[in-house]
């Protein structure tokens, strides 16, 4: 269960983008959610569960108040995965520094890949975007 909502986190920060209609596409109302569901965005698969996740509950530590003395095994895996998202900004902030640019710069949840690409702001993509680059969350 903790390594599920481990997964299910690392979807909420790295893969699953909502985007919803704007009013310059005809046919569909604006204000629509356009990705409502797997066959409209990335949802975590096989493929994206870490080699390597090890999981361990602590031992000799007892919870008398919980129900069979249960842990919560959750919300705090699934947002432990909040890391993920953190070690993309540092390697972003790492690719940025390599090219002589060390100013702040927005990264929305989820860091998808095209997000991640544009802020890295090398010679491709520094004529598109500028350090204050925010995508467009419509379609």
């Amino acid at each position: 269960m903790i390594e599920k909502a481990f997964v299910q986190g690392l979807g909420w920060v790295a893969l699953e983008e909502l985007k919803w209609v704007d009013s310059a596409h005809k046919g569909i109302p604006p204000g629509f959610l356009y990705t409502c569901g797997p066959g409209s965005y990335k949802i975590p698969s096989i493929n994206d569960v870490p080699l390597k996740l090890n999981v361990s509950l602590l031992k000799d530590a007892p919870n008398p108040k919980a129900i069979h003395s249960s842990k919560a095994v959750g919300e705090p895996p699934f947002f432990l995965a909040s890391s993920v998202f953190f070690a993309i900004k540092d390697a972003i902030i790492a690719a940025r520094r390599e090219v002589g640019n060390e100013d702040w710069f927005p990264l929305d949840n989820p860091a998808t890949p095209e997000r991640i690409r544009m802020a890295c702001l090398d010679e491709f993509t520094k004529p598109f975007v500028g350090s204050d680059f925010h995508p467009k969350l419509s379609v």
